[in-house]
């Protein structure tokens, strides 16, 4: 089989793919979608799919903007740890983190494990991104050339976020912290969605399939998971969700000292409770009204048992019926 060798840098010889696609003739709607591979570090992948973390060159920007925020200082939210270690009261990720300092990580990982995540590290992941914006930018004005900009919707996310030293974390970004679950969405639809607006609700990245399918007129089967968010979007929704349900499973062991680390979490408007399910003397409770930088574990707190109970209850509702849903598909 041939194999045609393209130079360049990826986010943009993904941007050009896409510009291509969206200026091919065609009769009806299209669906494009585009996963960027910034900003992920530039690593060596072997042949037997395994990757080779020494070889990193760490974060790469295009060239044209490297050096571009030099200089610059990121403001760290005051959860940060610059210390080796997790903060007190969470047992199960201090549990973790010492495994990530000893000497076997650190010969296995060496300078990929960043702890407390470098200003270099940050400024690198910033400069990245300025390819992104530029992709974004390009993918709008060619729609705008078609004549389909306003009559095209736009959905803007990510799979995760990143800790940057947050409660002594760097690249481990599966955890259950704010820092990493909560994603930035962003929709332009004018036909839908007002300018400026700015919902409140709980939404999760399993909701934007069913979103993307009520805009284009398509039934949501019963199968699918997650729940339109035109209502939340249009500004008329009644009865929406008051919890929502994370999960996380290290049978991929991507990071050999988050073994054990799966987990279940209900999450509300106004509290978090983390349920370590091979660890589950180890629970974590939060009232992220009062303590949004997740400080100060309630799980153990006599005054928060029945706060605890109750989440309980609903974490184990929610399990049962994405269970439900997993059968009918």
């Amino acid at each position: 089989m041939a194999v045609s060798i393209v130079s360049g840098y990826v986010t943009d010889l993904l941007t050009a793919r896409a510009v291509d696609f969206i200026r091919r003739p065609r009769d009806g709607p299209f669906l494009l979608y585009l996963a960027h591979k910034a900003v992920h570090p530039d690593v060596r992948q072997r042949d037997d799919g395994s990757v080779d973390t020494r070889s990193s060159l760490g974060y790469v920007p295009a060239p044209r903007h490297e050096g571009r925020y030099e200089g610059r200082t990121y403001e760290r939210r005051p959860n940060v740890i610059r210390e080796p270690g997790a903060p007190a009261g969470k047992p199960a990720l201090r549990r973790a983190l010492a495994y990530r300092a000893s000497d076997d990580i650190t010969a296995r990982f060496g300078g990929i494990l960043d702890p407390g995540t470098s200003e270099t590290t940050i400024r690198r992941r910033a400069e990245m991104l300025l390819a992104v914006d530029e992709s974004l930018g390009r993918l709008m004005a060619t729609l705008e050339e078609q004549g389909a900009l306003d009559k095209t919707m736009i959905v803007f996310t990510s799979d995760n976020g990143f800790f940057f030293g947050e409660h002594g974390l760097s690249l481990e970004r599966r955890l259950p912290y704010e820092e990493s679950i909560r994603n930035p969405l962003v929709v332009r639809y004018p036909r839908l969605v007002p300018a400026g607006a700015r919902p409140s609700g709980l939404a999760l990245s399993v909701d934007i399939a069913p979103t993307v399918l009520e805009a284009a007129g398509v039934p949501v089967g019963g199968q699918i998971q997650g729940r339109s968010l035109v209502p939340l979007l249009r500004g008329d929704a009644v009865n929406w969700r008051q919890s929502l349900l994370v999960e996380f499973y290290s049978y991929e062991n991507p990071m050999p000292w988050l073994v054990d680390m799966d987990y279940r979490v209900v999450r509300t408007p106004r509290h978090k409770y983390i349920h370590w399910m091979k660890l589950p003397d180890l629970d974590e409770l939060y009232d992220l009204e009062a303590d949004p930088y997740e400080l100060r574990n309630l799980a153990d707190d006599p005054g928060s048992a029945a706060l605890k109970a109750e989440l309980k209850r609903d974490l184990a509702r929610l399990v049962l019926e994405s269970m439900e849903l997993a059968d009918r598909q």
